[in-house]
């Protein structure tokens, strides 16, 4: 069992979940604190003030794992943001020598860390969030980035042979339909693109609070733009998009 020396940032921890692993049930293992500032993220607390929050301990995480071996061995690892942490690759080494399969849940800005994970073996997964259109990539995380640190990322997981996803969470006025669009074209090689819609709630921003989500029938046109670019290479005409935002916007009372 682990010793009382080892200390590792986790914060949070959900027994049992079927959201953080498509078709799989999971554990979840939250880790405190970020290098982005993204403003319609709904993880607030994590990121302003992990320090506040109750540490969960390794040790306990590891004793329900194994209550739960019979149905659960998948662990999710998110945050914040995991890879800006030392621990991380003793806490995945524990969870692999548990029979553990992992996925890391990361913003990308890390690509040296990733590559250490998969040469060591402790990931099978990985989720990326991009943010939006490289272009402004710093806007979209509230602090200066690096962007070829993200570009690294994303060609490396591509390349890694261990399963991924990207996605992209959609946000009304924040992100035009055009962003999105040309995040998908950029991705358009890669296994799987999802889009997030945006829950305005515990936002780090707290203006983005009033900030209406997309309806269903416009986050499904958008979806579905998405899915022919990845298909056609395709993108909707400029003039379109405008028309069908301004559009969108007054139908959603948004002026």
């Amino acid at each position: 069992m682990l010793s009382e020396t080892h200390k590792f940032p986790i914060k949070g921890f959900i027994e049992t979940s079927f959201l953080d692993w498509r078709g799989e049930l999971s554990s979840v293992i939250f880790f405190g604190g970020c290098n982005f500032r993204c403003p319609f993220c709904h993880n607030s607390d994590l990121v302003l003030q992990p320090d506040q929050l109750e540490d969960v301990y390794l040790e306990y995480i590891i004793l329900v794992l194994r209550k739960y071996k019979q149905w659960v061995n998948r662990v999710v690892v998110t945050g914040g943001e995991p890879t800006i942490h030392l621990g991380l690759f003793n806490t995945l080494g524990y969870l692999k020598r548990e029979g553990m399969k992992v996925k890391l849940d990361t913003n990308g800005s890390s690509p040296s860390v990733l590559r250490g994970l998969v040469h060591d073996g402790l990931i099978d997964y990985v989720a990326m969030d991009v943010k939006g259109p490289m272009g402004r990539y710093s806007e979209w995380c509230g602090v200066d980035v690096d962007r070829s640190k993200i570009e690294e990322s994303i060609r490396f997981i591509m390349e890694s042979g261990v399963d991924y996803e990207f996605r992209m969470t959609v946000v009304p006025d924040f992100h035009k339909e055009a962003d999105v669009y040309e995040v998908a074209e950029y991705l358009r090689s890669a296994e799987r693109f999802y889009l997030q819609e945006f829950k305005p709630r515990k936002c780090l921003d707290p203006s983005f609070l009033n900030i209406k989500p997309f309806s269903t029938e416009t986050f499904e046109r958008i979806s579905r733009n998405v899915s022919q670019i990845r298909v056609t290479g395709i993108k909707p005409e400029e003039r379109v998009i405008k028309f069908r935002e301004k559009k969108s916007r007054a139908k959603e009372g948004g002026g």
